[in-house]
């Protein structure tokens, strides 16, 4: 069971990390054109929205992948613990904690992106819908969803192999 769900989380990191990668290349070349165009005073439709759109974008959904490579920022108080035990019952209570507010965050951010949906709320210049980036929000929220509770699986695992020594 455990390693079907780490197989699963695998395959969307390497979607996640595709999707943040794309976006993080959108951003790029769209700033880079609205430089290029503000220089040379040219008269090219505005870049800006599909900048803030991909910028979203790829903020939503590298939170969910940073909590699976576990780079998000973190306060390292478990390597000035020597008792196992209390490391362990620490880092638990950090997971469902975090789990809690992910949970608090996704409910309004799903009422969000039900509004944005039911007013066809757009950006300014180019009309994107809003219900992009709202999307990309409740996506990434559960995606760190997913992967907070692979992370309790793999705490519970390896709790298992350091009592099993």
């Amino acid at each position: 069971m455990l390693s079907l769900y780490k197989k699963f989380e695998n395959i969307l990191f390497q979607v996640e990390r595709v999707i943040v990668t794309l976006m993080m290349a959108t951003m790029f070349v769209t700033v880079f054109l609205q430089v290029v165009t503000r220089f040379f005073n040219l008269r090219i439709p505005d870049t800006t929205d599909i900048s803030l759109v991909a910028f979203a974008v790829m903020t939503f959904i590298g939170a969910g992948l940073l909590v699976y490579t576990k780079g998000h920022i973190t306060i390292e108080v478990s390597t000035l613990i020597k008792s196992k035990k209390i490391v362990f019952v620490f880092e638990l209570l950090t997971h469902i904690s975090l789990l809690v507010i992910i949970a608090v965050i996704l409910n309004m951010g799903y009422s969000l992106l039900a509004f944005s949906i039911d007013s066809r709320e757009a950006t300014m210049a180019l009309r994107i819908p809003m219900a992009i980036p709202f999307s990309a929000l409740v996506i990434g929220l559960v995606l760190m969803l997913i992967h907070t509770i692979g992370n309790i699986f793999e705490l519970f695992s390896n709790r298992k192999s350091v009592v099993a020594e």
